[in-house]
């Protein structure tokens, strides 16, 4: 896998010039700010070539070759199970070629713990997004799809917030679904913080000035279909107006091509992490986690339950890249 450093002023602009250079299912493997902006490191993806003959069996009938090695094959099968993608597969297979573990055969103990490592640094986590005093999200917007989960994600954060003593405010840009303020008021009312409707990105503007002294503000959004191109603007200008940051609420059982087609139509906001939701709701979460690492974006949390503040977690790229390879079966078998 040959990996190609790619800069440009923004983010969006150094990943069209990866998806120019190394087509659309490039393997993004780092992102990161420069002092003059973006920097992406990315490979294309290589293809795996199909045999020219098929072996048969003792029967006579056509066996069915595997495309990995056989010391990955059993951790390869679990993982595409869970829904991770061959290119995010293969470039951590291409890892393990390079180290001294023996692929040639199943059994190696030392395999699952690698493979998860090298899993684990693919996996951005942005554990920031919670830090005290951090100015990039002082002030947090919750964006996605309808359904996803946005509204109790930002009370789990904001219960989450109220535990460690910060003083929280919460405004809701969301003026459109049935009896979502009603639901966030009380919430507050709850938490005992202060709540605010915005209907303009002036309005949020104002309200963000009154909440100056907050430690945090969590700005709740309306849902957005990815294929609603033309209220993304507004949604945009909103954001802007008001400074926040974004963290794209995406569920983890979503399908890889509606995955990126979410991630496409919520690009030009500035997605700073993202947060897989209803994660306890798939046995498949991998499609969207490898989403997310292909495209080089930071996983800030999972949510996996209903309950409020309890059911939502730091990302840990670890212990997802463990469940990912099912390392405690894996290593119990060897």
């Amino acid at each position: 896998m040959l990996l190609k450093r790619f800069e440009a002023k923004t983010l969006p602009q150094a990943l069209a010039l990866v998806q120019r250079e190394c087509g659309e299912n490039a393997l993004v493997v780092e992102t990161r700010p420069t002092p003059k902006g973006f920097l992406v490191v990315a490979a294309r993806p290589e293809p795996v070539p199909a045999p020219t003959m098929r072996p048969r069996d003792q029967a006579g009938g056509h066996t069915l070759l595997s495309k990995w090695t056989r010391g990955f094959q059993p951790l390869a099968e679990h993982a595409t199970d869970f829904g991770l993608s061959g290119n995010v597969l293969h470039a951590v297979e291409r890892a393990l070629l390079g180290t001294r573990v023996d692929l040639s055969r199943p059994g190696d103990p030392a395999l699952p713990q690698l493979a998860s490592r090298i899993l684990s640094a693919l996996v951005h986590v942005a554990p920031e997004v919670e830090h005290v005093g951090e100015p990039r999200f002082r002030t947090l917007a919750l964006v996605g799809p309808t359904g996803v989960g946005k509204t109790t994600t930002l009370a789990k954060l904001a219960g989450r917030a109220r535990s460690r003593g910060e003083r929280i405010a919460i405004v809701t840009l969301d003026t459109y679904r049935v009896a979502a303020v009603e639901q966030l008021r009380a919430f507050a009312d709850l938490m005992d913080v202060p709540f605010s409707v915005a209907f303009t990105a002036t309005d949020l503007r104002r309200q963000l000035q009154q909440h100056r002294d907050c430690d945090r503000v969590f700005v709740d959004t309306t849902g957005k279909s990815p294929r609603d191109r033309e209220s993304m603007p507004v949604l945009e200008g909103n954001l802007r107006a008001g400074g926040c940051a974004s963290v794209l609420c995406l569920a983890a059982g979503t399908r890889a091509r509606d995955c990126h087609a979410v991630f496409e139509a919520y690009e030009p906001l500035g997605i700073d992490a993202v947060c897989l939701t209803k994660w306890d709701e798939t046995v498949a979460p991998g499609e969207a986690l490898a989403t997310v690492v292909e495209r080089g974006l930071p996983l800030s949390h999972l949510c996996i339950g209903q309950e409020v503040p309890a059911d939502i977690v730091v990302a840990d790229a670890g212990q997802i890249a463990r469940a990912a390879f099912d390392c405690e079966h894996a290593e119990a078998q060897a």
